[in-house]
């Protein structure tokens, strides 16, 4: 679970990416997760990944499905991420249904407060940060 995965804190030379996914809306479109071009895991309902990676930029995406299209929702399919060192980043993965939007999953960072609620009672799924 979240609430425990999380507890040991971020070392002064790293920083934690987390991106989660707390909304069951959606649970069978399970795009993979890419952190600076390489595939991390997939994106599962009621889940989330945690990455300790180097300070600075770093972009992550979400791989829908070539037709899904994100005109009308919120966030976006890709985010750049500027991770300090010592903190943790968190970006909510948000399932967007509907006729323009079939399955896209989008990415919005959240505070940390938020994120480290909305993670608490979500399990940790598998994925390989490696080196970033």
């Amino acid at each position: 679970m979240g609430s425990t995965a999380l507890t040991d804190s971020v070392k002064s030379n790293t920083a934690r990416l987390v991106v989660y996914r707390s909304s069951a809306l959606g649970f069978a479109v399970m795009p993979n997760y890419a952190l600076d071009g390489r595939v991390i895991g997939g994106s599962q309902a009621a889940g989330f990944l945690s990455c300790d990676l180097p300070p600075g930029r770093h972009e992550v995406a979400v791989n829908n499905l070539p037709l899904s299209s994100n005109l009308f929702g919120q966030g976006s399919e890709k985010v750049s991420v500027d991770l300090r060192a010592g903190t943790t980043t968190y970006l909510s993965a948000q399932p967007q249904m509907g006729i323009l939007t079939p399955g896209a999953i989008t990415l919005i960072q959240v505070t940390e407060g938020q994120g480290r609620a909305d993670v608490s009672s979500l399990h940790q799924s598998s994925g390989s940060c490696g080196k970033a």
